[in-house]
């Protein structure tokens, strides 16, 4: 029987858990690349500084005090010292989200930053943190009998979580390309928002439950954000696009492969 441990270490005692470590190696990659990113269409550092740490803490507040509620009632509320005596309880993850959305985008407007050109500041630092917590998640998907699967007992199952890191890390690629020769504002927000859109419904061949409607609304909305990229694609200046030799995409393949094959080997090295 093959067992996955979710204890990566301890610290103090305490025990350090893979998505959790995962996740906030996301949160560390992706905050330096939206300042690096926004820093390059006029964005201060403190402003994007601002807003990186007030939507983490916005997302932690909320998504603990939701869970709190949950166990305690409206009492929790005057406790508040719970929020960090009781991290094992976790975190509510679609409250969470929801603070950090609505607080991103009031200190964005407050701050007069919000626009295209700041979602596509923003966007690889956001494929980052989904990368590495798709890393560290296990979630699995339906039996198969792939020779990849991942084998729990009797059940070979669709290793779902490695589908969404390598998947993640191709769009990150290919981001990296269209951002080299970015023709309009929101470009590569645009372009990133279409791949992940078929990624997910790529991995609904693979999930353990999926919605019958998903199967037809992730082609739709795949499609209708695909037709507005070309749409500002033909619609934008041209610009002078950077020469590139078939020896800056032979290196840029052999790396895409390592990093794969790296993902791979850490992905299936918990499995024991």
């Amino acid at each position: 029987m093959i067992i996955l441990d979710n204890v990566l270490f301890y610290f103090a005692g305490m025990p350090v858990y893979v998505y959790g470590f995962f996740t906030g190696l996301g949160l560390l990659f992706g905050a330096a690349s939206a300042l690096k990113a926004g820093r390059r269409r006029g964005i201060s550092w403190s402003n994007m500084f601002d807003f990186i740490l007030g939507t983490a803490f916005a997302f932690f507040v909320a998504g603990r005090l939701a869970v709190l509620i949950g166990q305690y009632g409206a009492g929790a509320l005057l406790t508040p010292w719970k929020i960090l005596t009781e991290l094992s309880a976790g975190v509510d993850l679609r409250v969470g989200l929801i603070f950090a959305v609505i607080y991103g985008l009031i200190s964005t407007f407050y701050k007069g930053i919000f626009g295209l050109h700041f979602l596509d500041a923003i966007t690889p630092g956001l494929i980052w943190i989904k990368l590495f917590s798709a890393l560290g998640s296990n979630v699995l998907g339906r039996t198969t009998a792939v020779p990849w699967a991942v084998q729990l007992g009797e059940f070979k199952l669709h290793p779902l979580s490695l589908y969404t890191a390598l998947g993640y890390y191709v769009i990150r690629f290919i981001v990296l390309q269209v951002r080299q020769a970015q023709r309009f504002d929101g470009q590569i927000f645009i372009s990133a928002l279409t791949l992940v859109v078929w990624l997910h419904w790529l991995l609904l061949f693979a999930a353990e439950e999926s919605s019958r409607a998903a199967f037809w609304l992730y082609p739709l909305l795949g499609i209708l954000l695909a037709a507005l990229w070309s749409f500002g694609h033909a619609n934008s200046p041209q610009i002078r696009k950077p020469k590139r030799s078939l020896g800056y995409w032979a290196v840029q393949l052999v790396l895409l492969v390592i990093v794969v094959v790296a993902i791979c080997f850490y992905y299936y090295s918990r499995f024991q």
